[in-house]
C-alpha cells in the first residue's frame, strides 16, 4: 500500500448509493471491443471505514482480500482485514489483525496464505521527517489462524510470494536516517518456510513497490526513485537470479511502476501513474502508452493475448479497468463511480477487482466485484503499430514480388 495515495477518502469525491459502470471519456481510449459485465459486487464493512488493497485467486474457485479498517477516520488505529470469499465474493470468513497495514496476500501450495504487513510512524526532527517502522511476515492455515509471525525491523514491505523451495522473498524498502542522502533503499528478503532470513539484497536511493517471482526462480522488482515523489524517469525495474544477483537494472521515462507480471514469453507487463508498458526479456522497452490521468495499481493477463489495467482515476476518484491487445491498444473500457480500484486478480471468465467504495463522507466499505469477458476472436480493425507496419511490409513485398513476375 502506498499511503499517499491509497487512502480511505478522497475529498471532492461525489458519492453515490449504487454502484454504476459507466464508459470513459471517448478521449482517453479507443475501445474496439464490448466492455465486460458486472457479474457481481459485495462490501464489507466491520467497521466505520474500510477498504481492500488486495486480492487473490484460491485453489477452490474463491478469494482472499487483504485490506484494512478504521472506526475513525481522522486519528483511529488501522486493522488488518483479510476476507475469504467463494467465486461470487460471498465471505466465507474474516480475520482482523490490530495495529498493522496490509501490502500483499497469496495463497501458499498447502492452501495456508502468506501476509505482508507492516507498521509506520512519523517523526519531526529538525523540520526533518524521519520514518520508522517494521515489516510482517504472517503465515495463516486455510481457515486465516495465525501460524507464526516474523518481524522485518526497519522495512516497508510491498509484496511478499511465496517461492520454489517453499520459503518467501519479501519485496519493499529500508527507510533511511533523516540525514542519509537517499530517503530509502530497495530490498528483497529471502526466508525460510518459516519466515527465517536467508539471504537481503538492497538497492540504495530507490523504493520497491512491487516484485514477483519469475518463471525461471529468479525475482523482479520494480517501484521508483522515491515513494513521496514521482517524476518521469524514476520508475524502474530490477531482474535478479535465484540467488539475488543482479541481471539487469533499468530505468525507464515514466514516474512510478506499482504492478509488474510475467507473460508467458518471458517479457514483463507493467502500470503505474499515467502509464503502462512492456519490456522484454532483457528490461528493453517494447512498447509504452500514456493513459492520461489514470493511476494503474494491478496489470493482469488477458487469456485471449493482452492485459488488462486496474486502477483509479486521480483526477475524480473514480474507479476504472480497461483491456488491450498485444500491443497496448485499448479494446474496452469500464468506470466505477464512487469506487477505487487498488487491486485485481484474474478470475474464470474474467477478473476480480478490489478496492474501496464511499457511502457517505464519513465511512467506505471494502468492495470486490467479479467483471465477465466474452471471448473474442483477435481483433482486425485498428491494429496497433506494429501490426499496421508488418501489413505495410507485406504488401509492398507482395507488389515487388508482382513486378518481378
Amino acid at each position: 500500500m502506498t499511503e499517499t495515495v491509497r487512502d480511505f477518502w478522497k475529498s471532492g469525491t461525489i458519492l453515490a448509493a449504487l454502484l454504476i459502470a459507466v464508459v470513459m471519456p471517448a478521449g482517453i481510449v479507443s475501445a474496439s471491443e464490448t466492455s465486460p459485465e458486472v457479474a457481481w459486487n459485495v462490501t464489507f464493512a466491520p467497521e466505520n471505514n474500510n477498504k481492500f488493497d488486495a486480492v487473490a485467486p484460491t485453489a477452490d474457485g474463491g478469494f482472499i482480500a487483504l485490506g484494512s479498517t478504521l472506526a475513525e477516520k481522522y486519528g483511529g488505529s488501522e486493522s488488518l482485514l483479510l476476507v475469504k470469499t467463494d467465486g461470487r465474493g460471498n465471505e466465507t470468513w474474516t480475520v482482523t489483525m490490530p495495529e498493522i497495514a496490509p501490502a500483499s496476500v497469496a495463497e501458499t501450495d498447502d492452501g495456508g496464505y502468506i501476509i505482508g504487513a507492516y507498521n509506520m510512524s512519523t517523526t519531526v526532527v529538525d523540520q526533518d521527517f524521519n520514518y520508522q517502522g517494521s515489516s510482517f511476515l504472517i503465515r495463516t492455515n486455510a481457515a486465516g489462524e495465525e501460524e507464526w509471525r516474523q518481524v522485518i525491523p526497519g522495512m516497508k514491505v510491498s509484496s511478499v510470494e511465496e517461492t520454489a523451495d517453499g520459503g518467501y522473498a519479501a519485496i519493499g524498502w529500508l527507510w533511511n536516517p533523516p540525514e542519509s542522502e537517499n530517503e530509502t533503499t530497495a530490498v528483497i528478503v529471502k526466508t525460510d518456510g518459516d519466515g527465517t532470513p536467508a539471504w537481503n539484497r538492497t538497492f540504495p536511493g530507490i523504493s520497491a513497490n512491487v516484485g514477483t517471482v519469475t518463471a525461471d526462480g529468479g525475482y523482479v522488482l520494480g517501484g521508483t526513485k522515491s515513494p513521496f515523489t514521482y517524476d518521469i524517469g524514476d520508475a524502474f525495474l530490477i531482474r535478479l537470479d535465484a540467488d539475488g544477483n543482479t541481471l539487469w537494472h533499468e530505468n525507464y521515462q515514466v514516474p512510478v511502476i506499482f504492478d509488474v507480471k510475467e507473460t508467458d514469453d518471458g517479457r514483463f507487463v507493467y502500470a503505474g501513474n499515467y502509464w503502462y508498458g512492456l519490456v522484454d526479456g532483457d528490461g528493453k522497452e517494447v512498447w509504452l502508452r500514456n493513459m492520461e490521468g489514470l493511476t494503474g495499481y494491478a496489470v493482469e493477463l488477458r487469456p485471449s493475448g493482452g492485459y488488462v489495467v486496474a486502477g483509479t482515476d486521480a483526477r475524480s476518484g473514480e474507479g476504472f479497468v480497461f483491456g488491450t491487445d498485444g500491443d497496448g491498444t485499448i479494446l474496452w473500457d469500464t468506470a466505477f463511480t464512487a469506487t477505487g480500484i487498488y487491486g485485481a486478480a484474474s478470475a474464470p471468465g474474467g477478473y476480480t477487482l478490489a478496492g474501496i467504495r464511499f457511502l457517505s463522507p464519513d465511512t467506505s466499505a471494502a468492495w470486490l466485484a467479479g467483471i465477465t469477458e466474452a471471448v473474442s476472436p483477435a481483433p482486425t480493425a485498428a491494429p496497433g503499430f506494429g501490426a499496421a507496419a508488418a501489413g505495410a511490409a507485406l504488401l509492398l513485398l507482395l507488389a515487388g514480388r508482382r513486378r518481378r513476375g
